[in-house]
């Protein structure tokens, strides 16, 4: 199984439970990590980078973020998001994120946001910001 399928099939199956107490219907945010960057310290602890696109029903808008955890996460693939809801609107996001061979499990991270105008796309050099109209144009 490729890792494409893999992240499709995680997602569809969160999509469909409640997350140990969490009700993915407060999880509205579609969340695609465009490009991450992390380095873990001696004690464990994890400072992460990246660049990614948060959907919003129709709203898509590109967002820097940063975040400090026990743990890292992956970029998602094609049409693949991880569910989030904003913490404190346009500044700090709450993202969830599986346990891929634990069903029903998952890590919460808090990723601090700049909320941009325009939308990554994913390229061989790292994230490429175009405008709403390029992103609109490639998507028809």
């Amino acid at each position: 199984m490729n890792r494409l399928t893999m992240a499709v099939g995680l997602v569809l199956f969160l999509s469909t439970i409640v997350l140990a107490g969490k009700n993915l219907a407060d999880y509205p945010l579609k969340i695609q990590i465009v490009e991450s960057h992390w380095h873990r310290h001696s004690n464990g602890n994890v400072d992460g980078w990246g660049r990614g696109n948060i959907k919003d029903g129709d709203s898509i808008h590109a967002f820097d973020f940063t975040y400090e955890s026990v743990g890292s996460f992956q970029r998602t693939i094609g049409d693949a998001h991880y569910p989030g809801k904003w913490k404190k609107e346009q500044l700090k996001l709450e993202m969830l994120v599986g346990e891929i061979g634990s069903p029903g499990k998952f890590r919460t991270y808090d990723l601090k946001t700049n909320v941009r105008e325009d939308v990554y796309i994913p390229s061989p050099e790292g994230a490429v910001a175009v405008s709403q109209a390029e992103y609109k144009a490639k998507q028809h």
